[in-house]
């Protein structure tokens, strides 16, 4: 008859590595949440800084309202100026 020495299964984790597994995993899957709904929500504010940047210079080449170097207009579809 023999005697078995060895524990019956494998010593697993310690509670403390366990826990430690736990916070890194939640930790990683919270960065990745969190880039997946920032992510889309920068792409939108650059798109808006840009748009806006464009929109500025756009109007600022073009002269203002109300102020034209035609000569005054008449006849029909002139329109109110």
């Amino acid at each position: 008859m023999t005697v078995q020495a060895a524990a019956s299964r494998p010593v697993g984790k310690t509670s403390g590595a366990a826990g430690l597994g736990a916070l890194l995993q939640l930790g990683v899957f919270v960065v990745v949440v969190v880039t997946f709904l920032v992510a889309p929500l920068l792409a939108l504010a650059v798109a808006f800084l840009v748009y806006t940047v464009m929109r500025g210079r756009g109007e600022a080449s073009r002269p203002a309202a109300g102020s034209t170097t035609e000569g005054p207009a008449f006849g029909f579809g002139s329109g109110a100026r």
